[in-house]
């Protein structure tokens, strides 16, 4: 007797749903009732996660999901080769996405000259329409939590605005927040001291940015070191300054970039502005008011003209990937790259496209979340599970 899908014991349907691979979820759903009604209360491929790269990134202002294989695969030659698989997210088929972040397995699309946030989770095809006062522009740069309240898929996500005052003339709020409990916005009184905030990482319901140091010698504005800046979502407030595990004085420093693994610990890429050298940190402690550090992975030999923008690092493979641009003559080249400590820098293949200089190729690692976020949209009918 053939026994029907929806039958099955339901052991043996969780074991089944963790080996799925999240790039056949739209298959799985459509198998019948019982699978898709299953698939979104746990969450699939689990088993799959180790083993290839999954993320979101903006491309020319398109939305695009990303898979790579991390071990790679071999030529005709016998050379390894990493050939990422891009495709285009029909979440939005009309509007410009400037910029999307991660966090909790939610992302934040901010689209050009809209007046709205955009909020998805992808694997409940959840969306969230958030409404601003003004116009989005490249002034405004983001914070994204949650407090912490112990209900994982209950939480109170929340989402900090900075305003920028050396981006832009315009005056504003210095600091918004939007409370997704109250689907509104507040204005928000707080001090990070005396520091220019750059970009930041969500890890564990808080965001750190990247800030850097300055004073006043008589009238010039002089910088000093880099340094993080936790913003506590549950006291929304900031915290104190974290130094950094190594000497990052901003006029000796070519970048410094942020990113996180597993939402469990920070990691810092820094590249000297002197030497063609490459250095990862991970945090073997991490708090708002509190840090400590390990060196991941230490690279020499990286192209001259190469400055990073975002990465990504898989501790157990013992790598990194690296996104970011080559300037060759005023021309701006996008490049991704494999970096291991014991082996050649390996080009991830199709990512080699001249691109605006703004229009950064930024990875977001992405694991699926259960997160509902109170939808009040939902995608149009070309929109696909990853």
């Amino acid at each position: 007797m053939v026994t029907a899908m929806s039958e099955l014991p339901g052991d043996l349907i969780k074991e089944i749903l963790s080996r799925v691979p999240l790039s056949s979820l739209r298959a799985l759903r459509c198998t019948c009732k019982t699978w898709k009604a299953l698939s979104k209360n746990h969450i699939v491929g689990k088993t799959d996660a180790g083993s290839t790269f999954l993320g979101f990134t903006v491309m020319d202002y398109m939305l695009c999901s990303m898979k790579l294989d991390l071990q790679g695969t071999r030529d005709d030659n016998g050379n390894l080769v990493y050939l990422p698989s891009v495709n285009r997210v029909w979440l939005l088929e009309q509007a410009e996405i400037c910029e999307v972040f991660h966090w909790d397995g939610l992302l934040l699309c901010v689209i050009k000259d809209e007046r709205r946030l955009l909020v998805w989770n992808p694997y409940l095809r959840q969306l969230k329409w958030i409404e601003t006062r003004d116009k989005l522009h490249s002034s405004y740069m983001y914070g994204l939590g949650y407090e912490n309240n112990n209900n994982n898929n209950n939480r109170n996500h929340k989402i900090l605005r900075l305003f920028d005052v050396n981006k832009s003339p315009e005056l504003g709020p210095l600091f918004e927040i939007y409370d997704f409990n109250s689907n509104s916005w507040r204005v928000l009184n707080v001090d990070p001291g005396n520091c220019i905030i750059k970009s930041g990482v969500s890890l564990k319901g808080n965001t750190y940015f990247l800030a850097m140091e300055i004073r006043l010698e008589g009238s010039v504005v002089v910088t000093g070191q880099y340094f993080l800046l936790c913003f506590d979502f549950t006291a929304e407030r900031f915290g104190q300054h974290l130094v950094l595990p190594f000497g990052a004085g901003v006029g000796f420093t070519k970048t410094v970039v942020l990113s996180s693994v597993r939402d469990e610990q920070l990691a810092v890429l820094h590249q000297p502005e002197v030497s063609n050298v490459m250095e990862f940190w991970i945090t073997s402690k991490i708090e708002p008011n509190a840090a400590s550090w390990t060196r991941f992975l230490r690279k020499e030999k990286i192209p001259p003209s190469f400055v990073a923008e975002s990465f990504f690092i898989d501790e157990e493979k013992k790598l990194a990937l690296v996104s970011g641009f080559l300037n060759f003559y005023g021309k701006i080249y996008k490049r991704a790259y494999i970096i291991e400590e014991q082996r050649d820098i390996e080009s991830v293949e199709e990512i080699r496209t001249a691109r605006e200089p703004g229009n950064k190729l930024v990875f977001s690692s992405y694991a699926p979340s259960l997160v509902q976020v109170q939808i009040n949209g939902r995608g149009k009918r070309k929109e696909r599970d990853y």
